[in-house]
């Protein structure tokens, strides 16, 4: 015969039993979110983002700096003080708090799946460098085509995804004109002495 002393501690147990399960299921959640601080650099053409930090290195030079895009998944929600952005009005060049699941590909720089955005600072217009236009340069067709902008003598690469605009308007490369004052947005990390141009601005 069962006594209550005995379905006391059949009940204890239980209720224990409820109790670290859900706190394993909320310690399991907390963990999977990891948060990833940096500046947005790029936005390709399927919309992910290339954050960069700017204090973090996977290098001992400290010369690569910690670099990875983030897709944004079916769910994930950009923010700005509270308010949801529609991804056409992120700008390259804002500093961004990213949340993933921690699972990253070890390419660099690496990929990951965005499980939400929270933009801190907006870009502010002034890109990373500015000056003349004093040659441009567009080899290959098609995928493989491949295109230069010098500013002021010094010859960088234009990514195929790079954003080009006159003033706020969109543009084409050949909008770009020698002679012409453009601000200029780099990916942030670089191979060699060679830099890789996000965006351009022409100026009116």
């Amino acid at each position: 015969m069962w006594t209550k002393a005995y379905w006391y501690s059949i009940a204890l147990c239980t209720i224990l039993i409820v109790v670290l399960m859900t706190g394993c299921g909320d310690r399991k959640k907390v963990e999977a979110q990891v948060e990833v601080n940096g500046k947005i650099t790029a936005i390709n053409e399927k919309g992910s983002f290339l954050v960069v930090s700017t204090d973090k290195f996977i290098d001992q030079d400290k010369k690569m700096p910690d670099a990875a895009w983030y897709s944004i998944s079916d769910h994930a929600v950009i923010k700005f003080k509270g308010e949801k952005l529609q991804l056409n009005e992120v700008q390259i060049g804002s500093t961004v708090k990213v949340w993933t699941d921690g699972m990253m590909l070890t390419s660099y720089p690496g990929q990951a799946a965005g499980l939400g955005f929270e933009i801190i600072a907006l870009d502010n217009g002034a890109g990373d460098a500015s000056g003349i236009v004093t040659g441009l340069v567009s080899t290959g067709e098609g995928v493989n085509v491949e295109r230069f902008i010098e500013i002021d003598g010094v010859k960088h690469r234009l990514l195929p995804f790079a954003q080009l605009r006159n003033g706020s308007e969109p543009a084409q490369f050949s909008d770009i004109i020698v002679g012409k004052q453009v601000k200029i947005w780099f990916a942030g990390y670089d191979f060699g002495t060679e830099k890789f141009v996000t965006k351009v601005v022409i100026a009116r």
